[in-house]
């Protein structure tokens, strides 16, 4: 029988592979995984080290073991590149997808994994809180057009999302007693669809999270929305849409996320676009690297954001600036936790 990724290998399969895969194709009726037995497992082993060593080379870190997944009772007998993992709860429908010669868990199905084994993933002291707020910034990756993968940028562009938070909730929903279900239904509450970089979810974590976890609680905004430039103003630009990073229609306010080193020689597009959101009514704040390491000019900045959405005043005392810093350093300085 074929072997079947999953868990955190799958999460890095989905990363490395599927640029241009809609996954919605791939899914299958199968709902059943490999029944674990000594003789199955060395036979997969052997193939397994075959594709760790393939996918090394394209940009999984080289302490990711190929995880495989198994129902019945598995004898550890694995190594540090291949390691079995037992599922024996419910599989629904469409929780394997399959590639070519290759099974692998769909993303719903390796988040659902992730979050039942993220203390042992993980293998530092954290409290539960920082493993929903990893567990939120993973489920922005899977719902957003990006993966953290090995690169100069620290990501890779993705053409579609693997999944929504809509895909999620119904997969949940059928899963909803197996183990794990309900620490990913807790952080489902704050995953946003359509962020396209990782800076982009750091803002929007840093802004919009739990005031104990950090954030500023602000309300969700929109990824990516992409607004209309009126025909009275088209002489002025050849743009027809304007797409900001986050957007919130009630209050009129877009954000901007550029990072320094994108910003550098661009200063007079941004200012066009800029005058051009200006021009549509908008107000248009944007944040760079260097306001988010520096927690002072991000707050400042953020008063805006809270102003503009009519939020009152920010709880900027000191136990709460503390909880805050712990926030951006997890997100901003840790290189991955998944």
């Amino acid at each position: 029988m074929s072997m079947v990724h999953g868990n955190v290998w799958g999460i890095w399969w989905w990363r490395i592979t599927a640029k241009g895969i809609i996954v919605d194709n791939l899914r299958k009726g199968r709902c059943s995984l490999p029944r674990y037995s000594r003789e199955l497992a060395r036979d997969h082993r052997k193939q397994a080290a075959a594709v760790h060593e393939q996918l090394v080379k394209r940009g999984v870190p080289q302490a990711v073991p190929v995880e495989l997944m198994y129902s019945g009772t598995i004898q550890r007998t694995g190594n540090r590149f291949v390691v079995p993992r037992q599922w024996n709860g419910f599989v629904c429908s469409g929780s394997l997808c399959v590639v070519g010669s290759d099974w692998v868990c769909a993303p719903e199905f390796c988040y659902l994994q992730v979050c039942g084994s993220i203390r042992f993933t993980v293998r530092e002291s954290l409290a539960e809180w920082q493993c929903l707020v990893i567990l939120v910034e993973l489920g922005c990756e899977l719902c957003g057009t990006y993966s953290k993968a090995i690169s100069k940028r620290g990501f890779k562009d993705r053409i579609t999302p693997l999944c929504s938070t809509r895909q999620l909730l119904e997969f949940l929903g059928r899963m909803a007693f197996e183990y794990g279900a309900s620490r990913a239904f807790d952080a489902l509450r704050w995953i946003l669809d359509g962020l396209r970089s990782p800076m982009e979810t750091v803002l929007y974590l840093m802004l919009c999270m739990p005031q104990h976890w950090g954030g500023l609680a602000l309300p969700r905004p929109y990824a990516n929305y992409g607004l209309e430039v009126p025909e009275h103003l088209w002489d002025k630009t050849s743009k027809r849409t304007i797409v900001p990073d986050l957007f919130w229609p009630e209050a009129n306010l877009a954000i901007e996320y550029d990072s320094d080193e994108e910003h550098t020689g661009r200063d007079h597009e941004d200012q066009e676009r800029q005058e051009l959101a200006q021009d549509m009514g908008l107000k248009v704040i944007t944040f760079r690297n260097s306001d988010m390491a520096n927690l002072t000019r991000f707050n400042a900045k953020a008063r805006s954001v809270a102003t503009y959405l009519g939020w009152g005043a920010l709880p900027l005392d000191a136990a709460f600036l503390l909880v805050q810093k712990t926030l951006r350093d997890m997100l901003m300085y840790h290189e991955r936790w998944i």
